[in-house]
């Protein structure tokens, strides 16, 4: 099977691979999500970095928080999620995690999975993320298929996934991402499972 370059795919095939492999675990990080923010997202303004086609956007969009940002360096993957959900709400918005394009303390909750590994500075985006988040805001940051996620429903990904996108994926050192955060400002914790990957839950 061709290997896949994440920094230069293609919407359309970013898209199917997200929906053949990954569509029953965005309900799931959802449920993640709601789990870290301890209360209710109608009550939020969410962020979410490399939010390609739109999947996690349609889970937000169904808790109808206050606002829903989703930024994303592929002008083609915005156009993707904007496809896909009503605009009411919902900014989408060309940028990168290492120059957030929006305003200072604009946001409650950032999110985003998968994006991390490719930031280019990752000590610069997350001071972008702590400048864009309100006092008291959290974000859960990470990769895999969650923690809530069913253990049958992660049996089934991996028994069709012949893991050779896993494989092109860097690795992130979880000790010095934590202490980055930490030193940033915030309180900090890695929530770790193995095989089913890890997540950064900072608050502010």
């Amino acid at each position: 099977m061709k290997s896949i370059d994440w920094k230069t795919e293609n919407s359309g095939h970013f898209e199917r691979h997200a929906a053949e492999r990954l569509l029953s675990v965005y309900p799931w990080l959802l449920q993640d999500f709601i789990n870290s923010v301890k209360q209710p997202l109608t009550d939020l303004t969410i962020l979410e970095i490399g939010c390609g086609p739109g999947f996690m956007l349609q889970q937000f969009s169904k808790c109808s928080p206050r606002k829903l940002l989703g930024v994303d360096k592929s002008f083609a993957m915005l156009q993707a999620a904007m496809r896909k959900i009503d605009q009411a709400g919902v900014g989408l918005i060309q940028g990168d995690a290492c120059s957030l394009p929006v305003a200072d303390a604009c946001v409650d909750a950032v999110f985003s999975r998968g994006s991390i590994f490719f930031w280019e500075d990752l000590h610069l985006a997350l001071r972008h993320i702590k400048r864009c988040l309100k006092p008291g805001g959290i974000a859960l940051i990470g990769g895999g298929y969650g923690l809530s996620t069913p253990q049958g429903v992660i049996d089934d990904l991996r028994q069709n996934d012949n893991r050779s996108s896993e494989k092109q994926i860097p690795r992130l050192n979880l000790d010095e991402l934590s202490d980055m955060a930490r030193d940033i400002g915030g309180n900090v914790e890695i929530l770790h499972e193995k095989k089913r990957g890890f997540w950064l839950y900072w608050k502010l």
